[in-house]
Formats: C-alpha cells, sequence, structure tokens
C-alpha cells in the first residue's frame, strides 16, 4: 500500500491536468451535504497552492479508494493557478478608413480634355501639396508637371488639376521625433493620374500614367523644389502607415522599411521586447581611444536564443543597422558611456514588420517600386541609386496595361490604397473623376504603443482580461490515514472511504460530527464538515461500498 501511495503522490506533483477525462460515467444521485459542492474549491486551493490533504486508508480493502484518491489529487492539481489582470501583452488590430478628395466634372464647359491631351488629377494626404503643383505649373510649365514622373506628358497636358485631400491618406508632422537630425521636417503622401483623350475621343489611362509617392518635404514646405533626403531612422508615410526608414541600400538597390516600435535609449544590457518571442538588446558599447567613438553590439533574440548580433562602430556622423528578416530592424544612431564609464547606452530606433523594397521590381502586381530622387533637374524614379544619391522619396508607378474607352463605373487601384473613379452620379453629361478611400489596415500593438495609420494615430492604452498562470505543485497532497490527524492537522482534508476504509472517517462518525452517518447501505455521499480537524474543514467523499465511494469521487471531479 506504501507504493501505491508514492504513486498517488507523484500524480499529484507532476500531471494533474488529465483528472477531468478520468471522471466518465457519474452517478446522478450523489447527495451533497454540509454545504454546497462549489465551496470546496476554496477548501482545497488557496492561493494557487493546494490547501488540503487527500487521504486514504492504510488499509482500506479496496484499490478502487487509492485510484479515487489520485484522481481527486490530481484534479486538485488541475486548479493550481493564479488570476490576474493583464498589465503587458499585445493585440492585432484592423484600422478602417473611408474618405473622398473633391471631385470634377470633365463634361463641363471648359473641362473638356482635347483630343490627344491630358488632364492630370492630383490628390494627397495634404492639399496644399496638391495645390501647389497647378498653382506653380504657370511658372514652371511642364518641369513641375514631369516631376510627376508619368509617361510621355511633356507638351500634351492640357491642365493639372488638384483635387485637394483625401483625408485618411497620411501625413507625418515631424519626420524626426527624436530630433536625430535637428529638424521639425514633414512627410506626406501624393497620388496623381494622367487622364487622356485619345485621338477617337476615348479616354484611357495608360501605362505608367499613374503613380503613388511619398516624399519628404521642409517644414511647412509643399513645393517639390523643397523636398529634403531621407535618412536611417527618418519617418514616412508607406501606403497609409507610418514607416522608420532602416536603411537606404546603394549595393543593393534596396529600401528597408519598419514599423516603428520603440524610440529611445537602452542601457547596456537591458533587452526590449518586440513581441512574438523576439526582443533586441544592447549586448556591449565599447569607448574606442578615438574621441566620441564607441564599437555597439546588438544582439536579437527569438525565444530567448539570439539569432542575429551585429557590432559596428558609432560615431557623431555615422549610425548602424541590423536587420532580421521581415521580422525585427534596428538602428543605432549614437552611444556614449557614463561618468564613470562602467556601463554604456545606446540610443536607437526599434521596428518591426521590415519590408524589402527592392528598387525597379513589382511590389505588387501592376506596380513597380521606385526610389524618388532630387537632382538638378528635379525628381526622378531611380531603380538604381548610389551613395550620393538625393532620395526624398518612394514611388510605385502603374506599368500594367493600358485601360481605355473609360466611362462612368470604371476605376484604376492605386497600389491597393487609393482608388481613382468616373463616376456619371446619375446625372445626365456629367462625369466627376475623383479619388476615393475605402482601405483597411491590420497592425499588431503591445501595450502603450501608438501607431500612425490611415492618417489617424491608435494607442494601445490596455486589454481588458484576466490572465492565468499555472502554478506547479510543491509538495505531494495524498496522504495515509496513519500519516495524518483530526487532532494535530494543518490543512483541511479530503478523506476518500468511509469509516471501514479510512479510519478518521470512522473517528468523525463515531464522534457524531458526520451530518449523515454512513454505513454498508449508503448511497455516494459528500460531506463537509467544518472545522472538525483542528479546526480545518474536513470533506468525507464516500459511500457504503466501494462502488459508492468511486461514484461520489467521480461526482466531485467532475462538478469541482
Amino acid at each position: 500500500m506504501a507504493m501505491s501511495l508514492k504513486k498517488i503522490g507523484a500524480i499529484a506533483v507532476g500531471g494533474a491536468m488529465v483528472a477531468t477525462a478520468l471522471a466518465s460515467g457519474v452517478a446522478a444521485d450523489v447527495n451533497v451535504v454540509g454545504g454546497d459542492i462549489k465551496d470546496i474549491k476554496d477548501i482545497v486551493v488557496k492561493d494557487g497552492q493546494p490547501n488540503c490533504y487527500v487521504v486514504v486508508g492504510a488499509n482500506a480493502p479496496s484499490t478502487m479508494d487509492v485510484v479515487s484518491a489520485a484522481d481527486i489529487a490530481a484534479k486538485i492539481g488541475s486548479l493550481c493557478y493564479k488570476e490576474g489582470t493583464v498589465e503587458d501583452g499585445s493585440a492585432d488590430l484592423k484600422i478602417h478608413a473611408e474618405a473622398n478628395s473633391d471631385d470634377y466634372n470633365i463634361l463641363k464647359s471648359g473641362n473638356n480634355i482635347p483630343q490627344n491631351n491630358y488632364t492630370v488629377f492630383v490628390a494627397a494626404s495634404d492639399s496644399d501639396y496638391s495645390d501647389d503643383i497647378n498653382e506653380t505649373l504657370a511658372d514652371a510649365g511642364n518641369l513641375t508637371v514631369n516631376m510627376l514622373n508619368l509617361n510621355g506628358l511633356g507638351t500634351d497636358v492640357n491642365k493639372v488639376v488638384s483635387l485637394g485631400d483625401v483625408s485618411t491618406m497620411l501625413k507625418i508632422e515631424d519626420i524626426d521625433p527624436s530630433d536625430w537630425y535637428g529638424s521639425d521636417d514633414d512627410a506626406g503622401e501624393l497620388v496623381a493620374v494622367a487622364l487622356k483623350n485619345d485621338s477617337t475621343d476615348e479616354l484611357t489611362i495608360e501605362k505608367k500614367s499613374a503613380i503613388y509617392m511619398s516624399l519628404a518635404y521642409k517644414d511647412d514646405e509643399s513645393n517639390f523644389t523643397n523636398t529634403i533626403p531621407l535618412d536611417r531612422g527618418m519617418r514616412i508615410p508607406f501606403l497609409g502607415q507610418e514607416q522608420a526608414v532602416i536603411d537606404i541600400d546603394a549595393d543593393e538597390d534596396t529600401i528597408y522599411l519598419g514599423t516603428p516600435v520603440y524610440d529611445g535609449v537602452l542601457k547596456e544590457g537591458d533587452t526590449y521586447n518586440v513581441g512574438n518571442g523576439y526582443e533586441v538588446k544592447v549586448d556591449s558599447v565599447l569607448k574606442s581611444t578615438k574621441e566620441g567613438e564607441y564599437k555597439v553590439t546588438i544582439d536579437i533574440l527569438k525565444d530567448g536564443k539570439v539569432v542575429a548580433t551585429k557590432s559596428d562602430t558609432i560615431t557623431n556622423t555615422t549610425s548602424m543597422k541590423v536587420i532580421y528578416g521581415d521580422k525585427v530592424g534596428v538602428v543605432v544612431h549614437s552611444a556614449w558611456m557614463d561618468i564613470g564609464e562602467h556601463y554604456g547606452y545606446a540610443e536607437l530606433l526599434i521596428a518591426r514588420d521590415v519590408k524589402e523594397l527592392d528598387l525597379g521590381k513589382e511590389y505588387i502586381p501592376d506596380w513597380k517600386i521606385y526610389a524618388v530622387v532630387k537632382g538638378s533637374n528635379g525628381l526622378t524614379l531611380e531603380k538604381s541609386i548610389s551613395n550620393n544619391d538625393n532620395v526624398t522619396g518612394i514611388a510605385l508607378r502603374y506599368e500594367g496595361d493600358k485601360l481605355d474607352n473609360l466611362d462612368s463605373g470604371d476605376e484604376l487601384d492605386i497600389a491597393d490604397y487609393v482608388t481613382f473613379k468616373l463616376d456619371d452620379k446619375d446625372k445626365n453629361d456629367k462625369l466627376y473623376a475623383y479619388f476615393s478611400m475605402d482601405k483597411s489596415v491590420e497592425t499588431t500593438l503591445n501595450i502603450g504603443e501608438t501607431v500612425s495609420a490611415l492618417n489617424a494615430d491608435v494607442k494601445l492604452k490596455g486589454i481588458k482580461a484576466l490572465a492565468v498562470e499555472p502554478c506547479a505543485l510543491t509538495a505531494p497532497i495524498a496522504k495515509l490515514d496513519t500519516e495524518v490527524s483530526l487532532d494535530t492537522a494543518d490543512k483541511n482534508l479530503v478523506l476518500v472511504g468511509g469509516p471501514v476504509a479510512n479510519k478518521l472517517t470512522k473517528e468523525l462518525q463515531d464522534s457524531g460530527k458526520l451530518p449523515v452517518p454512513i454505513n454498508n447501505t449508503s448511497g455516494p455521499v459528500i460531506e463537509i464538515v467544518k472545522g472538525a480537524a483542528n479546526g480545518y474543514d474536513v470533506v468525507v467523499v464516500a459511500g457504503g461500498d466501494r462502488d459508492k465511494t468511486r461514484e461520489a469521487a467521480e461526482y466531485l471531479i467532475k462538478n469541482l
């Protein structure tokens, strides 16, 4: 029998989650006296730990009582957890927005597009960007139009029409929020479509005649001549989401963007939890013999294991980047030591969901991605860049098939983001051109993080939920009735077996403390006796024979 009790202890400490699977074929007629069965949980578990001993008779005539005691102990083990409110974590969010630009009646007198000519329609996240193109056209001529990099427009542009803003397109008011470069410059989105009236009086959109741009401008400026170069760590909108520039790689003709999640200082040895098991660690900061130069080592970890590491030198004019696939990107802008030179610090930006934009390649079907480069002749789209290029933005240009014979109801989806539409709005002799957005953006936020998407700032303030933490059992809870006394008990007791099988049950019955006496004809019974074991509560699980005791045990397991 002692060997059986050791096995009970092993089950109670180790396995406990299987207990409910053992409770099958439970009898319906079980007498519960002395209280409610739901109250028993508070008797057997406290603060996530067992608050009782499960006691079986050392000389029990039936091994079935031993099995019942093991099952009850296992069930109690499954109840050992702590609940609390969630203080950290993440949530997957979907942000949805709808908006339209101004519209323009193409068929109105004076608005008609002459044969073999174009009207260029422009909208932006800020109407200043789109209005400025129209206002400067008279001064700059076709140079301004050509900066849109639409196909072969030349002198065939009849007019440029600003349709104002699409309010859900994104504008970044400060592309350098950490003041790495000491600027308060802006960045915004712009879309343009050149609509042509061909020689047969059909409206068409030709290849390369539609574009999406995300451009960085000098603070409060809106002219193409006032766009500025991008650098690591700067923010830029990209298809409705705020993105951080992780790197502009001239060797690979690739631009890396990521969703910023942290911008600040980490002490040497500290980590930041990016989510999904990823962490960024400032492994070391070493001071060089050269003034203002530090060697920084950054680790990227997944589930506690280093999956990427990089060491590089940081100076007043150089930064470093670490990219791990499409998961995590890091830009280290500066580093320093404390006054006593005991610890190092790194100022850095951390981003997740890294996008690798391969210039000149299709980003989505029919739309190729380019770097917008500012040169002496204005803005050009480049698929190959050098370290000396002033990359002021990112563009997606339509390079699909020509769309012809356009009329009301026709549209062009611009990079799966904004739609250029033609609509007569059920009115004769009218055909309106406008831009429309009906867009959803999905993102993941940790508690406390903010994301800019579709021209709205969304912050995850908290998650209203309960967290459940399983608690390991620290000691066996199964005992023999020769190991526990009613007079010296230091925990509540669950007694398995009637007076014949369990001497502690017999003591209670002989002293008249059992609410319902148990004899050979008794059915399955669960009796709660308050304060009967040195002031602790006792739960008796028994019956007139071993089968009835088993039924009572199964009922307790099912309903506990």
